[in-house]
Order: C-alpha cells, then sequence, then structure tokens
C-alpha cells in the first residue's frame, strides 16, 4: 500500500526526500512529487504542495486523484501559542485541524459572541465539507496512529491564512479554538483528505513562539531545525510501524 507525505515547502521534506530508494521525480501541474521506498520497501509519495490553503488543497487533490494513497502524512514547521509550554524545535502532532478564519465578524448582539464578535461556520450554519455520514465545520478529526497514541505533545492546530505576529492576537486564537499551534495548510489537507474517507495525520516541529514581531522574516535556524526534527520523527515512525 502506498502512502502521502505533504510538506508546503522542499526545506520541509528534503530529508525524506534523499531516503527514497528507487526514486522517481514527477510534475503534476506546477506541484513536485517525488516517489519512492523508505524502510524496507514501504511506498511513499511526497508532494511539495506549496505555502498556503489553495495550495495545500490542490497538492493534495492530485495527490489523491494520481496516486491513491491509503493514508496521508501532513508535516513541516508551525508557530507555538504563548501558552502552549511549547519550545522551538518540539514536535506536535495534532488531534483537530481548526480553520482559524472561515466565519463571520458580525456586530455584537447576534448569536454568542466572543471578545472580537467572530463566529464560525458551525454558528451561522454553513458547512465547508459534507460526506456522506457528517458535517464538517471548521474543525476536520485527525488520524492518531496507534503507536502514536501515548504521544504527550498533541492538540488542536489551527490554520490561518495569516500568520499571528502579537501575543495578543495569538492569546485570542488560542483561547478561541483551544489550540497549541498554527500553520498555513493543515486544516485544507484535512479537508480534502475528508472527501475521500483517507485518515490524515500531521506532525509539526515549532518553529517559532508567537509573539510580538516586526515583518522581519523568522529565524532561519529555528525554522531548520523544526523541519529536521519532524522529518526524523515521521522516519522513525514509518521504521516502527514497518517493524
Amino acid at each position: 500500500m502506498l502512502s502521502g507525505i505533504i510538506a508546503s515547502t522542499k526545506l520541509e521534506a528534503d530529508l525524506i526526500i534523499r531516503q527514497l530508494s528507487e526514486k522517481e521525480e514527477i510534475s503534476i501541474q506546477g506541484k513536485s512529487f517525488y516517489k519512492g521506498q523508505l524502510n524496507q520497501n514501504a511506498e511513499f509519495v511526497v508532494c511539495i504542495c506549496g505555502v498556503g490553503k489553495a495550495n495545500a488543497a490542490h497538492g493534495t487533490a492530485l495527490l489523491i486523484e494520481r496516486f491513491k494513497p491509503h493514508s496521508v502524512y501532513a508535516i513541516g514547521v508551525g508557530g507555538a501559542y504563548p501558552s502552549s509550554g511549547l519550545h522551538i524545535g518540539d514536535i506536535v502532532i495534532a488531534e483537530k485541524e481548526i480553520y482559524g478564519d472561515e466565519g463571520l465578524i458580525a456586530e455584537s448582539g447576534v448569536r454568542e459572541k466572543d471578545e472580537t464578535n467572530f463566529y464560525t461556520m458551525d454558528k451561522i450554519n454553513i458547512p465547508l465539507c459534507i460526506t456522506d455520514e457528517v458535517k464538517y465545520y471548521n474543525e476536520f478529526p485527525m488520524y492518531l496512529p496507534r503507536k502514536l497514541s501515548g504521544f504527550k505533545k498533541k492538540g488542536n492546530f489551527v490554520t490561518v491564512s495569516t500568520c499571528t505576529g502579537t501575543i495578543e492576537k495569538g492569546k485570542e486564537i488560542e483561547k478561541r479554538f483551544n489550540a497549541i499551534c498554527e500553520n498555513m495548510e493543515g486544516a485544507a489537507i484535512a479537508h480534502i483528505c475528508a472527501f475521500s474517507g483517507i485518515p490524515a495525520t500531521e506532525i509539526r516541529g515549532i518553529s517559532n513562539i508567537i509573539e510580538d514581531r516586526t515583518a522581519a522574516p523568522l529565524n532561519k535556524a529555528g525554522i531548520i531545525k523544526a523541519a529536521e526534527n519532524a522529518q526524523k520523527f515521521l522516519l522513525e515512525h514509518i521504521k516502527q510501524a514497518r517493524a
């Protein structure tokens, strides 16, 4: 059986790509796919989807349509919320993926409101995904393999279109969704997998802690460390799963 791995940038998957044997590189609609074997002939396809929800959904749809994986792993880096207790380089696993931006901002007095009058899709009764069994609004449950069930650093991830760059906003989002970290692709990957009934597991390394920041790029060393740690963790999980 073939499994899929999705990352937004090659930096977040280069270690895994280098370890593929009998590797084949395929380009589909501007997306790069790397097909090969990991650990005792287990077959994988790595998709470099690009940054953001649209790219993630596009890459996931192509992966499923062309290669028909029985499961999907989303990997990469993420920013930890201020009260999460996480540190740069930590590995975290998603229990839920949540769209953080989809919803309604309205005047006070409309339904139940929070401090910013933000209403998720369930509050306005507009599902984002409907399958034969369930309606999905902002939240998508993630698959946790049995051998990872005891992992301690897991929780809700939030997918945003705009990275959070203030402590105040970070605390607001983490409180609203009871979340530990954010990224820009995970919910879109989970969304497309839900349509096909494919289990999706998300593993991220923490590249930064959300704080008051300028528009300057994040520290590259933190990003590299987080990306490498996430890949090493997944490779070790694959090895143990095949043992």
